[in-house]
């Protein structure tokens, strides 16, 4: 897993890298891969925006949330992106084994 945190308007201190990098852990089970994730944090007006995209070999993931709090931002993107993986994973199953039949 590697992670590239950037922030915008935002110092990413070091408890928010390691809360995103924790939170990140929640994803790196549905993969066998190693894989990439740029997250970005930036604040407008009162609203603070985390955007994550996770990038593997097959697919690419994304998700923009913003919340007065970064912390629930950041759990509404992890949120987002599990929902994604696992219907594209549900998906490819359910292909290749209609494929075998």
């Amino acid at each position: 897993m590697n992670v590239k945190i950037t922030g915008k308007d935002v110092k990413a201190t070091d408890a928010i890298k390691d809360y995103v990098e924790k939170k990140l852990e929640r994803i790196g089970k549905y993969f066998d891969e190693d894989f990439d994730a740029n997250v970005t944090i930036r604040t407008e007006k009162n609203m603070q925006i985390a955007e994550m995209h996770v990038i593997t070999r097959a697919n690419t993931y994304r998700a923009v949330t913003e919340h007065k709090d970064l912390y629930a931002s950041i759990d509404k993107d992890i949120d987002i992106l599990e929902g994604q993986i696992r219907k594209a994973k549900t998906k490819r199953e359910r292909i290749n084994k209609e494929e075998y039949i």
